[in-house]
């Protein structure tokens, strides 16, 4: 995890947003599992207003391991004062080939 010096304004802002958060809408189902769950629409349609509303924002990019055998996401956290929160998620990849990389990550 890496963050700006200070993340003092972003923690009072997420807070304060998170408070006006409701739960995700499970409207996927995963036929697999025989389950339902919120899919990244449902996610974001929940914190959009909360997160405007206190100058708070995100992005995810791709990311790959420093030897290339790993593949995962970045998320960053950002609030309008500049300062941020971010964080990697990286999965093994069996091949190292884009069929690799996209088994790992789905």
């Amino acid at each position: 995890m890496k963050q700006s010096e200070s993340i003092t304004d972003l923690a009072t802002a997420l807070c304060l947003a998170q408070a006006e958060m409701g739960g995700a809408i499970k409207d996927s189902n995963n036929p697999f599992f025989k389950s339902s769950y919120a899919d990244l629409t449902s996610v974001i349609k929940v914190i959009k207003e909360p997160f405007a509303k206190y100058g708070l924002s995100f992005v995810q990019l791709p990311v790959t391991s420093a030897g290339g055998n790993g593949i995962g996401v970045s998320t960053m956290l950002m609030h309008k004062s500049g300062q941020w929160l971010q964080g990697e998620y990286l999965l093994p990849m069996d091949k190292v080939t884009p069929q690799g990389a996209a088994s790992s990550i789905t």
